[in-house]
């Protein structure tokens, strides 16, 4: 005998299943805002050494340790944002030599700050920074019948390594693709992707799921 509320629980479970995927793009962005929120509390938080420095900024103008750490913010990003007018106002190629002679000359600071100053090029929106020279290529390895991955190429110069070629690729982590790989592979190892990079961070976030937008449908087994 069949059980008449069978088709019901079956429609509430489809229901269920339809609402939980369209929501699934909103939870992930909620996941991923308060995974870098707790990164920046790490840091900044009022319990941390630069979040008293903040702290401290807004002492003269709040009674409370709650309301000077907030002042103290708004203070700090009153002065990101002046700066930022500053550069779009052509003053980069000033402030940022300047932080380059005070820091690269210090023993411990100048590797730190050159490195980071680097990294940060990369992010730039322009056309010319480091991120936009970046490439998306395949990484085989096995020949024909081995395993492959997607990865940024660092540069198209290789690199000698023990009388051999190598090419730097990072490889991103999936679905969060702030980290990664930094590999070094055989230049012999890497092919063009013919893929742009915002498709291939798109692969990653979507952990493969966006992939049949980019890639074309091969003929798989049975076919």
């Amino acid at each position: 005998m069949s059980n008449p509320l069978r088709p019901i629980f079956k429609r509430a479970v489809r229901l269920f299943l339809a609402g939980a995927l369209a929501l699934l793009p909103l939870v992930v962005t909620i996941i991923v805002v308060v995974w870098v929120a707790g990164i920046l509390l790490d840091f900044l938080g009022p319990k941390t050494v630069i979040g008293g420095f903040i702290r401290r900024l807004g002492v003269p103008f709040a009674d409370g340790p709650g309301a000077a750490y907030a002042i103290g913010t708004l203070f700090v990003l009153g002065l990101v944002f002046g700066v930022g007018i500053l550069v779009e106002m052509g003053a980069r190629g000033f402030i940022q030599p300047l932080l380059g002679k005070l820091f690269k000359h210090i023993p411990v600071l100048g590797p730190l700050y050159g490195t980071a100053e680097q990294v940060v090029d990369m992010l730039q929106p322009q056309e010319q920074g480091d991120l936009k020279k970046m490439k998306a290529v395949f990484v085989r390895f096995g020949g024909e019948s081995g395993c492959g991955f997607l990865a940024l190429l660092v540069s198209s110069e290789p690199r000698r390594i023990n009388n051999q070629d190598y090419l730097i690729v990072i490889v991103p982590t999936a679905p969060v693709p702030v980290g990664g790989g930094l590999l070094f592979v055989p230049a012999t190892a890497v092919e063009d992707a013919q893929l742009s990079v915002d498709a291939l961070m798109s692969i990653y976030v979507s952990m493969g799921v966006s992939a049949g937008q980019f890639l074309p449908t091969g003929a798989g087994p049975g076919r």
